[in-house]
């Protein structure tokens, strides 16, 4: 592959990613499911996940960015299976999941997945590209730069959305404080 060719793959998988960011809202919003802490939690690292991919886009593909993916998607799987775990064998009386299924898994569910593809698609990566030298600067193309708009918007709509929801203080797990 490329270089132009791996620059679009990052450039796609940040869209992907943002997808997943978008698909989030629409469940919170079009169903009207707050996240809990922990799904909070799990947007940003999927925001980590981004800001790695958008370093490569601006600077250049470095291996310290990928490395950065994937410290963001390791943190951040162990919030994901930390609430897997919590639903798996709830106390009795209590829903076996959190939220809305898609597509038969739930959100926490699917941010594994998510996770385990960034550092998959980050160890892929660092197998085709050769390092640059830090010294070039890189121009990224429109398509990219429309990308990381987009990202750096939902980064923006996530932390206005867990303001409201939390104000200064901690969230509250499963809905309002009380």
């Amino acid at each position: 592959m490329n270089r132009n060719g791996i620059y679009l793959a990052n450039s796609a998988a940040m869209l992907i990613v943002g997808g997943v960011l978008i698909g989030a809202f629409i469940v919170q919003f079009g169903f009207n499911e707050e996240p809990c802490p922990l799904c909070l939690l799990q947007r940003m690292g999927m925001l980590g996940v981004i800001f790695g991919l958008s370093l490569n886009m601006w600077f250049g593909l470095r291996k310290e960015h990928f490395a950065l993916v994937i410290l963001a998607a390791l943190i951040s799987a162990v919030f994901s299976i930390r609430q897997i775990l919590l639903h798996i064998c709830p106390a009795p009386g209590e829903p076996t999941g959190y939220g809305t299924a898609v597509m038969g898994m739930h959100l926490y569910s699917w941010a594994v997945v998510i996770y385990a593809s960034s550092i998959l698609g980050s160890v892929i990566f660092l197998f085709l590209f050769k390092e640059e030298n830090k010294d070039t600067k890189r121009k990224p193309l429109t398509i990219e730069k429309v990308i990381f708009y987009l990202v750096v918007f939902l980064a923006f709509a996530n932390m206005v959305a867990a303001f409201f929801e939390c104000h200064l203080g901690p969230c509250c797990e499963n809905g309002p404080c009380t």
